[in-house]
């Protein structure tokens, strides 16, 4: 099992509120169709972007949601969220992919922000039955705060413990150092030095960590993972394939 995560940056403008990028998914879910069908043991996971984000804010539901107007903010956020999942998935059938939506919230819980129970059988079932998977960045029920945020990229570091590898595909070559050039590999070794120079492109608006946050998702991993530009799909391919291309790798 190889694991893609579209970021949540290219398939939406984060600085908006609700707002896809229309031309980009398409252009996505044609590539992503191309990769299904030679690699066909993918579960594909993606940011909720502004529609996940945004409304974390408008809401205030990032600590936790106890009272009734949080709730209709949870279940705003949960709509918004689930809203960009079939707007993915409507392309990826469009180009002949059996995609399925499986939100998060219904499959699993959170302690404290972290994931603490996660039903996989669903996901593995509709793997085996020959489906692709499609998982999401979503407001999910907590234990402690209510719900929180869960983010794709927490999801990415729970199923990808059993990958074989994991894929970002994110707006950037790879994760810059303070030059702008790619850093090529990143352990946790390095990651202390390395996350003084990573910048927060969304002006604050990323609730659940930005590039950093992805990167430590990443490492508590033992399995290889990529970040790529999603704008040149045929990397994704490449790494998929066992080839090199231009990215930064994350190991443990």
């Amino acid at each position: 099992m190889k694991i893609i995560k579209l970021g949540g940056s290219v398939i939406t403008d984060k600085a908006g509120y609700r707002t896809p990028k229309p031309d980009q998914i398409r252009k996505l879910a044609k590539a992503m169709a191309g990769i299904w069908r030679k690699n066909r043991d993918i579960i594909l996971v993606h940011g909720a972007g502004s529609f996940g984000h945004a409304l974390v804010l408008k809401h205030a539901i990032g600590a936790g949601v106890k009272n009734t107007a949080q709730k209709l903010g949870f279940a705003d956020t949960h709509a918004a969220c689930s809203e960009l999942s079939l707007i993915l998935v409507e392309e990826l059938i469009l180009q002949g992919v059996p995609a399925v939506s499986i939100p998060p919230a219904l499959i699993m819980t959170l302690k404290a922000r972290r994931i603490s129970s996660f039903n996989a059988k669903i996901v593995n079932d509709y793997f085996q039955s020959g489906y692709l998977p499609v998982l999401y960045g979503d407001m999910v029920p907590d234990s402690e705060l209510g719900a929180s945020p869960c983010s794709g990229d927490q999801i990415v570091s729970y199923l990808g413990k059993q990958a074989e590898m994991v894929v970002l595909a994110t707006d950037v070559d790879g994760v810059l150092d303070a030059k702008g050039q790619i850093i090529t590999q990143i352990t946790s070794a390095n990651f202390p030095k390395v996350s003084k120079d990573i910048t927060d492109k969304s002006g604050g608006k990323d609730v659940t960590g930005a590039m950093a946050g992805k990167i430590k998702e990443l490492l508590t991993m033992d399995t290889p993972s990529y970040i790529v530009n999603a704008s040149n799909p045929e990397r994704i391919e490449a790494l998929l394939d066992g080839k090199k291309t231009i990215c930064t790798e994350i190991r443990k």
